[in-house]
């Protein structure tokens, strides 16, 4: 069995003399002391001899004979020290590198070395436990990768491919070798993103980077969204469909009543023809009204936020609502948002609110303010509009920010469907609740800088 040296082997040997310990390790402070320790025994032998009156021939041949005995016991004790710890050493390499078939001699429970060989043999038999559950592990989730339909793949830290499953090879129908380059698969990295042509956009690609063993590997992964995006199309277009007719058909029909009716007389009175033509302009601009909500809903501008005074923006609103209606407000002054579209969805909310309402007045509450969250790690400050009415609530929640979906007689179902597009492109959540006392709206997004 090959053999190294223990590295504390040639270590310098703990002493009271600075200079001697830099100079002698412990193994050579033993080979020191076994052979002053042999030449000790010679020279009181040879003092013995001298004393006993032998010839110097006499005592020259004594003390050579006498000489290998006792240099054989020194290398003996010397070998079996050395020997020893060489055991050790190779059996802890051996474990370091994975090995479970090597079993090292027993020692007798009195040797000194009998503790330390517990130690390690208890040590290899935990690292050979985590070994194998770590090897066990690794092959559950290769079987279930392998099975799995979503295409998978792993780079380690050099980027280089360390697994991929069945659906990934299928997918990039190309030889997929483990450590080839991820640009030599057809992978770009942008931003530590990894992305692949192979994907396009009826494709969701997801790239995560993870640390293993304290070096940073990526995950890609990408799932076939074409069906459920086929579908959503054919739903969202059938729902076009139903809305437009159903919206044509309650404005063209009563127009081309009336213009029946105009067209059946023989003679044309003024004041039923300026009645009739002006049904007919009040059900075109409702119509008008009603395309130019889907056109805003179809194209809505990147928002251009900024601070701005949230009072001034709340009177706006006020202004545009035609009947009666108290609106209470409380919180700070300064407001993040885009000014525009924030005037939009504050004057939906307020006439959605004003038309449901069945109480004689209509009581509008605005609460606005600022809370600290912790996102991935990152102190983050999110402002927060709860605006409550004192309706009756939403009629169905399910189905309160479907496009087109509406449970009041005229409308169409737009005006929420809008507010939530605009607060979902500020970065933030919209949130419908009933209460006890009616509706509740929250709007929250995160703000660029601190509250002023």
């Amino acid at each position: 069995m090959p053999s190294k040296k223990l590295n504390n082997m040639n270590k310098p040997a703990k002493s009271l003399n600075p200079n001697l310990s830099l100079k002698f390790s412990h193994e050579q402070w033993l080979i020191f002391g076994l052979a002053s320790t042999v030449l000790v025994v010679l020279s009181l032998v040879t003092a013995l001899t001298y004393t006993l009156g032998w010839s110097k021939l006499a005592t020259i041949t004594f003390v050579f004979v006498l000489s290998y005995p006792l240099i054989w016991i020194a290398w003996r004790s010397y070998y079996f020290w050395r020997q020893a710890i060489m055991q050790l050493t190779t059996y802890t390499q051996v474990i370091r590198e994975g090995e479970t078939n090597l079993r090292f001699k027993v020692q007798h429970q009195d040797n000194l070395l009998a503790e330390l060989q517990q130690e390690i043999s208890a040590l290899a038999v935990g690292n050979a436990h985590k070994v194998q559950q770590s090897q066990t592990l690794e092959n559950v989730l290769s079987h279930i990768l392998d099975s799995w339909p979503i295409p998978v793949c792993l780079f380690d830290e050099n980027n280089q491919l360390s697994y991929r499953n069945i659906a990934m090879k299928e997918k990039i129908q190309q030889p997929m070798l483990i450590g080839a380059a991820a640009e030599d698969l057809g992978f770009s990295i942008e931003n530590g993103n990894l992305s692949h042509s192979q994907f396009n956009q009826q494709w969701q690609c997801q790239s995560i980077s993870y640390l293993f063993q304290q070096k940073k590997c990526h995950i890609f992964s990408a799932l076939d969204i074409s069906q459920p995006l086929h579908q959503q199309q054919s739903i969202t277009q059938q729902n076009l469909i139903r809305v437009l007719a159903h919206e044509l058909r309650n404005s063209l029909t009563p127009m081309a009543s009336m213009a029946d009716t105009l067209l059946c007389n023989d003679g044309f009175n003024e004041d039923q023809v300026r009645l009739v033509l002006s049904r007919i302009r009040q059900r075109s601009n409702r119509l008008l009204s009603f395309i130019e909500q889907y056109s805003q809903l179809s194209h809505l501008p990147a928002p251009q936020s900024s601070w701005f005074d949230f009072n001034d923006l709340l009177d706006e609103a006020k202004g545009m609502i035609t009947e009666p209606c108290l609106i209470h407000y409380q919180g700070s002054n300064q407001c993040f948002a885009d000014p525009q579209q924030m005037a939009q969805i504050l004057i939906n909310i307020f006439k959605n609110a004003q038309e449901a309402c069945n109480e004689e007045h209509c009581q509008i509450e605005v609460n606005l303010f600022y809370r600290q969250d912790n996102s991935h790690g990152q102190q983050q400050t999110k402002q927060i509009i709860e605006i409550k009415d004192n309706g009756p609530g939403f009629a169905n929640l399910d189905n309160a920010l479907t496009p087109f979906y509406t449970t009041k007689s005229h409308g169409s179902g737009i005006g929420l469907s809008l507010c939530a597009e605009i607060t979902r492109n500020h970065g933030g959540e919209f949130i419908l609740e009933n209460t006890e006392n009616g509706a509740k709206i929250t709007m929250s997004w995160p703000v660029e800088s601190k509250v002023k």
